[in-house]
């Protein structure tokens, strides 16, 4: 076993936590990780992977408090794990391969299988996740939203876990910067950047803590949508801002007549990243809109089974029967 050696030049101590950048100095942090944390024989370890399983972990974690905590059986709450795998891995490679590589995955559609040469999409994950929980919820006759209620705070702590593990891999860079807290990528160039990689983690907890103030306030119960919807659109409008501080590739679907004529008319330059995240925030201000304009009546599961056990006692004939939601 092999310990692959750590090198970050002006941070010496705690080399492995990236936000510890001082913003007063005047040099730009050199950042010359070596990705992989540990060689066993042919086998590497890498930070990703790492990371990556503590992405897994963290969001099943909080899905299965939060389903059992609104009445959930521990059994329908396990069965979600391998409908999120699922979801992440095809998602997430369907989605690199369609959304940044579409020629090439349309002209060697066996691309898709070639795992060991990387290509993972954030919004693929979340369009797998997203078509898991319907399935998911279809097998189980559970309202889709009421899931998704579940499932998104659990999914903003997990995310940002992934994006270290991007840092660790020096991808998914920053533009050039000329600011204090700049990082320069030792493995790729000699350029100042953007730590956006750290921007994009930030993201994550700053979506967990609106979610949090929402649920706490209880605007509109478990159930309405209404937290799916604050996900969707701030993680997602987060995202696009967060895009700008991104370094520009050439990826295909930039290239296509379409977009480059949407460029050419805006006079700026399009991340694909901001195009794919239009479309989700603009979905989770819409389901804003429509769960704070519901008014039929919504139940979690303990709900159910409490007005379930109280209409199965008997009642005398002058208390009211009690009143079963729809």
């Amino acid at each position: 076993m092999q310990l692959a050696p750590l090198y970050l030049r002006r941070t010496q101590l705690l080399p492995t936590l990236p936000l510890m950048i001082l913003p007063w100095a005047s040099e730009p942090l050199v950042w010359n990780v070596d990705p992989v944390l540990l060689h066993i024989g042919s086998l590497s370890i890498r930070y990703y992977g790492i990371f990556f399983g503590c992405a897994l972990v963290t969001g099943f974690a909080i899905w299965y408090n939060r389903a059992r905590r609104f009445g959930e059986s521990a059994v329908f709450a396990e069965q979600w794990l391998w409908y999120a795998i699922v979801g992440v891995f095809v998602g997430g490679r369907l989605g690199f391969c369609l959304f940044y590589q579409p020629r090439t995955f349309l002209a060697h559609p066996l691309s898709v299988l070639y795992i060991w040469n990387g290509g993972v999409a954030s919004h693929g994950v979340a369009l797998g996740l997203a078509t898991a929980l319907w399935l998911f919820a279809r097998r189980h006759r559970t309202p889709w939203l009421r899931l998704g209620d579940y499932l998104v705070p659990a999914v903003a702590l997990a995310v940002g876990f992934v994006r270290i593990g991007n840092f660790f891999n020096s991808e998914v860079l920053g533009g050039p910067a000329n600011v204090p807290w700049a990082i320069v990528f030792a493995r790729v160039d000699k350029v100042p950047r953007h730590p956006a990689q750290l921007y994009d983690f930030m993201i994550g907890p700053l979506t967990w803590l609106v979610l949090h103030a929402v649920e706490r306030r209880k605007i509109r119960p478990i159930g309405s949508g209404l937290l799916s919807g604050v996900f969707l659109a701030t993680y997602f409008s987060l995202r696009i801002a967060v895009e700008y501080f991104k370094d520009f590739y050439v990826e295909q679907l930039r290239t296509t007549a379409p977009l480059r004529a949407a460029e050419h008319w805006l006079g700026f330059r399009i991340h694909t990243g901001q195009l794919l995240s239009v479309l989700p925030a603009l979905a989770g201000a819409l389901l804003i809109v429509y769960a704070l304009r519901r008014t039929d009546s919504y139940q979690s599961a303990s709900d159910v089974s409490i007005t379930s056990a109280s209409s199965s006692t008997p009642t005398s004939a002058t208390s009211p029967a009690p009143r079963i939601a729809s």
